[in-house]
């Protein structure tokens, strides 16, 4: 699926790159983007959504007056939904092989910035009746925070002509520094008053990830080479454990969720503010 949507966001950028007439002509007569402009640094504004792939939860109840911990009972499942994010990145080429002066062969980079979820829920994992005896019900769910990638890339220019090209293909990997967090909340039919329990483990992660991206030169604003473009990045995230205790009951809550795959689907839309 991925590789699908990737090749039709490149077959469409490249359409749209090689359509445009601006970038058709030679650059050096101020029909296209210069090299300094594709060696620029750029600002973006990014947007998507995030979908967990794999997330699988666990919930449990133990009676704590047992020595042998011996577990009262468990259930397993929970499912997945999409997330939106929002953020911003900078992009830094600093390293180029060139082709000749007005011909870049490929450029190295490094990316950084922030994008947020905002808190939204990414994951649910409804239960009930873990215990018999405080009748409990809940859920377990995965908030999505902010995170930080910190990403090394190649750009590769295709398409359009040799010295302004339609479509620079970026391939790159990393980590994304990945806040988040699996939260254990519910309440007991068995308590007086349906008294409740609640406990969120807050997560810090580093995520390995690698990604696949398109920009397109489109023009100028306010005198500045703007770009467009599209990215898929795969997050491969570890997973975690949350615990808490009834206020009514010798029981102990547990809640677990193991390692998912994350896949980012991002917009973006920047300027280039200087050059080499």
């Amino acid at each position: 699926m991925v590789a699908r949507v990737l090749l039709w966001v490149v077959a469409c950028l490249s359409a749209a790159g090689l359509a445009c007439p601006v970038y058709a002509q030679d650059p050096r007569n101020g029909g296209g983007p210069s090299v300094d402009d594709l060696l620029a640094i750029q600002v973006y504004a990014i947007g998507g959504s995030l979908f967990s792939f794999g997330a699988r939860g666990t919930i449990g109840a133990v009676d704590v007056t047992d020595p042998t911990n011996t577990l009262i009972s468990s259930q397993s499942g929970g499912g997945s939904s999409a997330t939106a994010l929002l953020g911003a990145r900078v992009h830094f080429p600093f390293l180029w092989y060139m082709h000749d002066e007005q011909t870049l062969g490929y450029s190295f980079f490094f990316e950084t910035g922030i994008q947020s979820g905002f808190g939204a829920q990414s994951f649910i994992q409804p239960f009930q009746g873990t215990s018999p005896n405080a009748l409990d019900f809940g859920t377990s769910t995965v908030r999505e925070y902010f995170q930080v990638p910190l990403l090394l890339g190649v750009t590769v220019p295709i398409g359009g002509q040799a010295a302004s090209p339609g479509v620079l293909l970026d391939v790159y990997g990393g980590v994304t520094i990945d806040s988040w967090s699996l939260v254990l909340q519910g309440a007991e039919n068995g308590a007086p008053g349906q008294q409740g329990f609640n406990w969120e483990n807050r997560m810090y992660t580093a995520d390995p990830t690698i990604g696949l991206g398109v920009r397109v030169p489109v023009g100028e604003l306010a005198d500045l080479p703007v770009f467009v473009g599209a990215n898929a990045e795969l997050q491969f995230r570890p997973g975690t454990s949350v615990q808490t205790f009834s206020n009514n009951f010798a029981v102990s809550y547990t809640s677990s969720v193991g390692p998912t795959t994350n896949l980012a689907i991002m917009a973006r839309i920047g300027v280039a503010f200087s050059g080499r």
